[in-house]
């Protein structure tokens, strides 16, 4: 069983309250907030986030506080939380209970486990029994730490899965007859459908690296990100970033992308380097959801980039799904069914994508 100790980073610990600053701690909800998004490191079940947040609405009051027993206690009965959360009184008997080990909940118990309420003569709570929510204030400070550690850690995961994926596309590209390798590539694409654990990810980058360390020199000079330095002038009307390719030149002036991609090179015509144009692009890739297919349109080199991106981005009012659209149209340039000159007219529809 999972506990707040053992989840929470070193140095965390419970804030310390001096007098008169209870008022200035996090509402009620803003501690639901923090517990929504800590969920998947504590084990937390939908079920449980919803018992969580109708306790607290039986909480009077903005915020949690321990000065009087309704600002922390829910004597709500079992029943009455079960109506609210529409599940089985039994299922919040066993929500309660996990609440409870993970040091979220407190119960103050009375002689026959009843929860109760006493009032004074003017209506207000003096004394009630039930389940305590005091925790979730006063481990405020340490939810917060365990969030940003959880996030951190998915951000790596993240950067992985995208490493994975560019290690595969290069292997499948340069190793694509070889029947040995079928099995590794099933394993690879149901490792990065699911979300799998960082281990099963690190190994099977590292298979994959060793493959691709098998391919020759001359092609493994190939597998950069990015295209050599010296692959041609650049365009000073586009902020540098399209250049001529050795490879594939293609011929046009910048007025004639100016006119093809207007809202390209509106995006990229303030950027300060050759970097910032990278990173607009990378962001506009992003805005359109082509996912890992974006590095995929980066390996045709700058120029063909460019063309690519702002050929989709003229059309994006007409184009239902931009990275299915994205994908059609790069299997068409690189196996030569469409030729890249059509990527200067943008605005003519094509029946084939």
């Amino acid at each position: 069983m999972k506990t707040m100790t053992g989840l929470a980073p070193n140095g965390a610990h419970s804030p310390v309250y001096s007098a008169g600053q209870r008022d200035i701690a996090p509402s009620k909800w803003s501690l639901l907030q923090v517990i929504e998004d800590i969920r998947e490191p504590l084990g937390l079940k939908g079920t449980s986030i919803s018992l969580l947040r109708a306790m607290i609405s039986f909480i009077k009051g903005d915020h949690i506080s321990a000065a009087q027993d309704d600002g922390h206690i829910c004597f709500a009965s079992n029943v009455a939380l079960a109506k609210r959360t529409h599940v089985s009184v039994q299922t919040v008997e066993r929500h309660i209970t996990k609440l409870v080990s993970l040091g979220l909940l407190s119960r103050r118990s009375s002689a026959n486990g009843k929860r109760w309420a006493r009032r004074d003569t003017s209506g207000r709570i003096v004394l009630a029994t039930g389940l305590s929510l005091m925790p979730l204030s006063a481990r405020y400070s340490e939810f917060v730490q365990i969030n940003q550690t959880h996030k951190e850690r998915a951000a790596n995961l993240s950067i992985l899965r995208d490493k994975c994926a560019i290690a595969l596309a290069s292997l499948k590209r340069y190793l694509p007859a070889r029947p040995d390798l079928e099995a590794l590539f099933n394993t690879a694409r149901n490792l990065l459908r699911r979300r799998s654990p960082e281990e099963a990810l690190m190994a099977l980058l590292k298979n994959i690296t060793s493959h691709i360390e098998e391919v020759a020199p001359d092609q493994t000079d190939n597998l950069r990100d990015t295209a050599p330095k010296n692959e041609g002038h650049k365009e000073p009307h586009l902020n540098q970033s399209v250049k001529e390719e050795d490879s594939f030149r293609i011929e046009v002036g910048p007025d004639e992308m100016e006119r093809a991609y207007p809202r390209l090179c509106a995006e990229l015509r303030t950027a300060r380097s050759q970097t910032d144009c990278e990173r607009r692009m990378s962001d506009i890739a992003n805005h359109l959801d082509l996912g890992n297919l974006w590095f995929d349109i980066k390996k045709l080199g700058p120029a063909k980039t460019f063309m690519t991106l702002g050929y989709l981005l003229e059309r994006i009012e007409s184009i239902k799904k931009p990275r299915g659209y994205a994908f059609h149209l790069l299997q068409g340039l690189t196996n030569g069914t469409l030729a890249w000159d059509t990527l200067l007219q943008p605005m003519r529809r094509r029946k084939s994508l």
